[in-house]
Order: structure tokens, then sequence, then C-alpha cells
């Protein structure tokens, strides 16, 4: 059972770059097909969760890159998940990039924000509603408490490594 648990912490950032992924392909499907209630749920549900960073990625890359370049890092984490002791350096590296990018998220998610346009007037006019109580996704929570384990299995992992080879 504790390696089945190691195993599921340690996919964890993986989960996190699939999670980015398939935002991307439920924005395709959101251009596609515009009425479809099932699409919309499933794109309001992963875009608090990690919309910055795939946004950010989107601008910088575009879309075709963006969405290789999260399914390789799925993949690259599946493939260091099941030999930990191998990769430690790339698998803590892994973890981190999944770590920034999901607290870079929630952290512009809980601010309720309609556009960009709001920068230009003075805080006291436009009213600061990054004070309102916003609740975070569940699947933000559980993926990020996840995804910080994995970060701090790492870092076991690594200090381990330097402990037993000194």
């Amino acid at each position: 059972m504790q390696s089945t648990v190691l195993k599921i912490i340690r996919l964890a950032p993986c989960c996190a770059y699939t999670v980015a992924a398939i935002l991307l392909v439920s924005m395709v499907l959101l251009a596609q097909f515009p009425s479809n209630a099932a699409v919309w749920s499933l794109y309001m549900t992963l875009l608090p969760v990690i919309r910055e960073p795939v946004f950010l990625l989107l601008d910088g890359l575009g879309f075709h890159a963006t969405l290789a370049l999260l399914v390789l890092a799925a993949g690259l984490g599946i493939h260091i998940a099941h030999r930990p002791d191998h990769y430690p350096r790339i698998r803590f590296i892994h973890a981190h990039i999944a770590l920034i990018a999901m607290i870079v998220g929630g952290v512009r998610a809980m601010s309720a924000q309609a556009g960009l346009a709001s920068f230009s007037v003075p805080r006291l006019l436009r009213g600061d509603w990054s004070l309102l109580p916003m609740t975070n996704s569940p699947l933000w929570i559980a993926l990020s408490l996840l995804v910080a384990a994995a970060c701090l299995m790492s870092h076991v992992g690594i200090v381990r490594r330097i402990r037993f080879s000194g």
C-alpha cells in the first residue's frame, strides 16, 4: 500500500501537466461546439486550476507547441516516476515546475477580475475585488497538495542520495 501511495504522489506532476493539456483540448472543443454543456463544464472546471500558466505558454509558443510540450512533460513524468532513484535531479525539476505552475494558476484564479482594463484605473476608484472571499477549486487544492508532496519527496530523495554517497 505504501508503494502505491508513493507512486501516486510521484505521478502528481504528470497529472498537473495532463490537466493543462486537457484544458487546451477543451478550448478547441469549446470553439467547435460552443453550445455543448459538457464542453463548457469541462472548460470551467479546469480553467481555475491552471489557467495562467497555460495562457502564458500559449502566448509564447502557440497551441501545437504548447500541447506537445505538456504531453511530453506528462510522458517524461510517467517514465521518471517508475524509476525514482535513477533520475533524482530531473524528478526534482519536473515536480517543482509543476508546483510553480499550480501556485501561479491558483493565485491568479483567486482574484475576481473580469479584464485587464481595470489596471489603468486607480485602486480606490475601481474597488478591490481581490478581497472578495473566493472558494478554491477542490481539484486545485488536491492537485497542489499532491504536487507539493512530490516536491518534498524529490528533496528527500536528493538528500538521501547525498547522505549515502558521501
